[in-house]
């Protein structure tokens, strides 16, 4: 496996960033057991991810929009949460910027690994989805990191399932959002949700260890971000995923 130095930049971001002890210790051995599985896993994947083993035909009504997901919700941010969502069985899910290519998926028939080039770590199979169990109040702090950098990119905004985030980014810091469920449902604060996310992002990187904590791991479910767009896939013949409202500024 090819050394990965965002995460290795990660891990000693935590540290120096006075991450407690045992954390960062975790985070440390995480990266190790990732460092282990070498060449060996590396090829146990072919180095094709599964996306690439199917063979059927799936029709994209409308491009898919990965630009800009670093800034505002895009329809393939959308997509790719929806699939951790559903491949974890979580209430919401939230997925960083970082893991979305800058690209475009025209309209067309395509086959399902043509959408591998959406993922950005489409060929590393320590790219699991992780389950975070996280009160409404942490989700709206990690919803008020994620718009913290706006009107500048950031590779921590969070495109969201299951979840409704209305920013305000002229406001103080931890007044800029108001959250809802995907049906406008209230998010309580005191309440606890599965939330389905990266195992970098779970491991607290992009700053968000300022939100949880390791204690908060519920699960990590051992399947790919790339499985679990494959799964996804696999039950949709037409693909039409518009912008819907996910993340956008408050009126």
């Amino acid at each position: 496996m090819k050394n990965n130095p965002f995460r290795k930049t990660v891990i000693l971001s935590l540290v120096g960033l006075g991450l407690t002890a045992a954390f960062a210790a975790a985070a440390r051995s995480a990266y190790a057991r990732n460092e282990a599985r070498g060449d060996a896993a590396q090829q146990g994947a072919s180095g094709e991810s599964n996306l690439a083993a199917s063979k059927d035909t799936i029709h994209i009504a409308q491009p898919l929009v990965g630009e800009g997901s670093s800034e505002h919700e895009t329809n393939l941010g959308n997509l790719i949460a929806d699939s951790i969502r559903a491949a974890s069985n979580a209430e919401v899910a939230i997925l960083p910027a970082d893991e979305i290519s800058e690209t475009t998926i025209p309209a067309s028939d395509i086959k399902p690994g043509d959408l591998a080039k959406a993922l950005r770590y489409a060929n590393d199979p320590s790219d699991t989805i992780v389950v975070l169990n996280l009160t409404g109040s942490q989700i709206l702090q990690a919803a008020e990191r994620s718009v913290s950098h706006l009107p500048q990119p950031f590779p921590g905004f969070l495109q969201v399932s299951g979840l409704q985030v209305r920013y305000d980014p002229t406001q103080p810091v931890g007044k800029r959002v108001k959250l809802a469920g995907a049906d406008s449902s209230e998010i309580s604060s005191t309440k606890t949700y599965r939330v389905a996310t990266t195992r970098t992002l779970a491991g607290g990187g992009l700053g968000y260890f300022k939100v949880w904590k390791k204690a908060d791991i519920a699960d990590d479910t051992n399947i790919s971000v790339t499985k679990a767009l494959a799964t996804y896939l696999a039950g949709h013949k037409v693909l039409t995923i518009a912008i819907e409202g996910r993340v956008a500024p408050l009126k």
